[in-house]
């Protein structure tokens, strides 16, 4: 019910009817054309192709009736991850502290996301001289202040 496909160079027209789900009824069985032939189909069928191509050509018409996923490894990720779990196993501790100090990273990168979304709405809502705003000249100092 499954076939995978090794080293794929390009998609063949004659997959589309497949990808599509082109299906044809004969009484109670589903039917695809192949080619030249009608073969069943079932519907737990899955079809995986796979390349060493880091960059695939899907044609146009065909990029929509399939999902690319790229498992290439990049040597900094690797080398990130392993990292990650040595220093799990011989410090613990130290892993800890850095899953903290990102977490504490992403919510002032939120927190200064909404601080800035909060000064321009003050900005688009004020009127007259913006020098003479003192709500905005507040809302200004607090962002500053925030962000360093």
């Amino acid at each position: 019910k499954t076939l995978v496909v090794d080293e794929v160079d390009a998609l063949e027209p004659v997959l589309y009817n497949i990808l599509r789900k082109d299906l044809l009824r004969q009484g109670t069985r589903l039917m695809v054309n192949v080619g030249d032939k009608t073969i069943d189909y079932n519907e737990t069928f899955r079809l995986y192709l796979s390349t060493r191509n880091p960059y695939p050509v899907v044609p146009p018409d065909a990029a929509s009736l399939v999902g690319l996923t790229n498992f290439t490894v990049t040597h900094s990720g690797l080398e990130s991850q392993l990292l990650g779990i040595t220093i799990q196993q011989e410090k613990p501790d130290l892993e800890q502290q850095k899953e903290t100090l990102l977490r504490q990273e992403e919510e002032l990168k939120v927190s200064l996301a909404e601080l800035e979304k909060s000064l321009l709405e003050t900005l688009a809502k004020s009127e007259g001289n913006i020098l003479e705003n003192q709500k905005l000249i507040d809302a200004l100092s607090e962002t500053k202040s925030k962000s360093t």
